[in-house]
């Protein structure tokens, strides 16, 4: 179980280099579970995104502020999905959060932006290659825990080969966009647990992880 920690660390201004690993078992079912808490409706496209999300930080490196609070006003006007936690912590490696967009929220647009923008400056060292190497872990473990995930064999066939191309970025699946309507900003945890998680404790959005989680469904 993730919690939110008080202790705020400490964000400095040098690139943060996220190093290949192998994971356990253990860390890959609770990447699992902990996406099927809140996301029931989740397919390894949208598994896989919080995976790389999680490794990559935001998708583009972006520097244009007006750019970006006037797209963030834009979403500030789409439906939401009211029952999403207040934040996330990413993947394995929990080393970006996505941040949600809400029109009452306690944290300025402008702050939200100014966070996205500078985390998006952030360089991991894991190679295409290694990420692959992870990656298959994840695919590997849910194949045999025989985990039910819809278009698993498309999803997984097609991410094998935007990879073999050298590329990484996909978007959210059509079932997820239309049963969540996801709007946030992905930042990385050292300025999230700076600047926004202060805001968000005075808050009941954040996100906690239940003790009783909602089973994986398996194949008979």
């Amino acid at each position: 179980m993730k919690r939110l920690f008080s202790l705020l660390l400490l964000w400095v201004s040098t690139p943060l280099l996220l190093s290949a690993q192998h994971f356990s078992d253990e860390q890959i079912k609770s990447f699992i579970d902990e996406s099927f808490v809140w996301y029931p409706k989740s397919t390894l496209q949208d598994l896989y995104k919080s995976f790389y999300q999680s490794v990559y930080g935001p998708e583009h490196l972006v520097t244009d502020s007006l750019s970006v609070i006037a797209y963030i006003d834009k979403e500030l006007e789409m439906e939401h999905y009211d029952e999403a936690p207040g934040v996330e912590y990413l993947g394995i490696s929990k080393e970006f959060v996505r941040v949600p967009l809400h029109n009452d929220g306690p944290v300025p647009k402008e702050l939200i932006a100014s966070c996205f923008i500078r985390s998006s400056r952030y360089k991991s060292d894991v190679s295409i290659a290694d990420f692959r190497e992870q990656w298959r872990e994840v695919v590997q473990y849910i194949t045999e825990n025989g985990i039910l995930l819809d278009n698993f064999s498309q999803d997984s066939l097609y991410i094998e080969n935007l990879l073999a191309k050298g590329k990484y970025v996909w978007v959210h699946s059509p079932q997820y966009k239309a049963a969540y309507k996801p709007h946030y900003r992905v930042v990385s945890k050292e300025i999230f647990e700076k600047e926004i998680q202060p805001l968000l404790m005075k808050s009941s959005r954040l996100y906690i992880v239940p003790d009783n989680r909602p089973p994986v469904k398996k194949k008979e």
